[in-house]
Parts: structure tokens; C-alpha cells; sequence
């Protein structure tokens, strides 16, 4: 037993004295790799040069901005003109498109018309009184009647319905052609003896005046005898074409200028008046 205390006491040392042995520290290589990754970018950050813009760059790109804006706007100026001229040029050729094109007014090629000169102001209203000079052509390309000047009341029946519903879409001024089928025309009556039954016309009609027709209670007597008798003679007119119903349409219309109501009339009716109230069989 002695001799084996001393051995251990040899071999190993005095057990109070053996200082205890601490145990190894187990390191991870991945954050070894990353603590180095970490020092080094450090030291690279230390040694790069400052990014930041200067304050005189900054300060010279601010000097040259109105410089940069006033040549954009000059040169949009410079192009403004070209935009216009091509504008305008645009605009001519769509006129020119325009007054070079039938157009069809109530479709199946029935009732056309072409403007040959653009007239001026708005178009033509319902209720106007309208002159205008026109000449008719047949089919065939034969005259019937030329430079004729007509005034009429637009939309109330006193021209055939060629006229009628084109002049509506025309101005002051303007210069058009129609094409309509009889039944716009002269229908199955014509006008003999230069128009026959069912005939196609072609009108070249020139829109010379229009001016709003008064109240009937602003007009003087005269005024009204004059768009009466006018009325009267267009429904003698379709009555001798034994068209009777623009006939009767046309008396109708002349009863109202020639024997309106008393509230809309002042005085009592001349002579002549009475004699066309006759007439129209008022």
C-alpha cells in the first residue's frame, strides 16, 4: 500500500497541488469563417473613399437646369408650327374629302347630296324662310329647269322632299348637288311635261338666304298675305298634279298666315284678304 501511494504520488503528483483540467472548448468552423468574413469587410470599409456627391457638383447640375428647360421649350416651340401646319393641312384635306363625297341622307342610295362649296354661319333651321336658285336634271342628264330662285318655309311642305330634308343640313352660301330617287321627286305623278312618273332628279341647289320667320303676331297684314298667297299658289300647283294631299297640306298652311286667330291678328281684314280667304277656302 505504501509503495503504491508513492508510485501514484510519482507518477501523478500531490493531489492537492494538481490544478484541475479545464475541458477543451469546442469551436464551429462556420463562425470562425464568419467572424473572418466580418473583420475583413471592415477593413475594407475603412479603406474605401467617401461616395457622396460634392456639394459643387450639386451645385452646378442646379445651374444648368433652366438652361436644359429653355432649350426644351424652345425647341417645342420650333415644332409647335410644324404640329399646327400638319394640323391644318389635315383639316383642309378632310374638307376637301367632305365636299367631294356623296352622302347619304336617309340611306339605300335613295337621297344623296355632295356639297361642291362649303357655305358659311349654322345650318339652316326648321321654320326659316329660305331662297334659294336650283336647276333639275333628269337621269338622263337632260335640264328641266335652270337657275330657278325659290323662297320657301323650310320643313313645311312647300318644296318636294329633296329639297326639303337637305336643305336642312346646308348653310348660308352653300353649293350642293342632290341625288333622289321619284320618291322624293315627283313620285308616281311627275310634272309633266318635262318630268315623267317615277324619275330619278339630280338638283344643283345654291343656298342664297335665310332669315327666321316672325311670330305671327309681329307680322303686319301685308307679311302674312305674302307667305299665304305664296302657300296657296304651291298647293294650286300639286292640285293640278291631282296630288292632293301637298295640296291640302299647302292650303292648311296658307288658312294660318291669311285667317289666323283674333288674338294673333290686329284689325279687321282688307279686301284682299278676304279674297284669298276665299280662295284657299278658309
Amino acid at each position: 500500500k505504501q509503495w503504491y501511494q508513492r508510485r501514484v504520488a510519482i507518477t501523478v503528483g500531490p493531489v492537492a497541488e494538481v490544478a484541475p483540467v479545464s475541458e477543451p472548448i469546442s469551436v464551429d468552423p462556420v463562425d470562425v469563417q464568419e467572424s473572418a468574413d466580418s473583420a475583413r469587410s471592415e477593413e475594407i470599409s475603412n479603406t474605401e473613399p467617401e461616395t457622396s456627391t460634392p456639394a459643387a457638383v450639386v451645385e452646378d447640375t442646379s445651374e444648368k437646369t433652366p438652361e436644359i428647360e429653355r432649350e426644351t421649350e424652345s425647341q417645342d416651340k420650333a415644332a409647335t408650327p410644324v404640329a399646327v401646319e400638319e394640323q391644318t393641312q389635315e383639316e383642309e384635306e378632310s374638307v376637301e374629302k367632305k365636299t367631294d363625297e356623296w352622302v347619304e341622307i336617309l340611306g339605300n342610295d335613295s337621297l344623296k347630296r355632295k356639297i361642291k362649296k362649303q357655305g358659311t354661319g349654322e345650318n339652316l333651321e326648321k321654320g326659316q324662310q329660305v331662297r334659294i336658285k336650283y336647276t333639275i336634271m333628269l337621269s338622263s342628264g337632260k335640264t328641266v329647269e335652270e337657275d330657278v330662285e325659290q323662297t320657301f318655309q323650310l320643313g313645311d311642305g312647300e318644296v318636294i322632299d329633296a329639297l326639303d330634308l337637305t336643305a336642312n343640313l346646308a348653310k348660308v352660301g352653300e353649293v350642293y348637288e342632290v341625288l333622289t330617287q321619284s320618291r322624293f321627286g315627283y313620285g308616281v305623278l311627275g310634272r309633266p311635261p318635262h318630268i315623267g312618273p317615277n324619275c330619278s332628279l339630280l338638283l344643283l341647289v345654291e343656298v342664297v338666304q335665310a332669315e327666321d320667320t316672325p311670330k305671327m303676331i309681329d307680322m303686319t297684314e301685308q307679311e302674312r298675305v305674302n307667305i299665304g298667297d305664296r302657300k296657296r299658289k304651291i298647293g294650286n300647283d300639286h292640285f293640278a298634279r291631282h296630288d292632293f294631299e301637298r295640296a291640302s297640306r299647302n292650303y292648311t298652311s296658307a288658312c294660318k298666315y291669311l285667317d289666323p286667330p283674333s288674338y294673333e291678328a290686329n284689325g279687321e281684314p282688307s279686301s284682299e284678304l278676304k279674297d284669298l280667304q276665299a280662295k284657299t277656302w278658309c
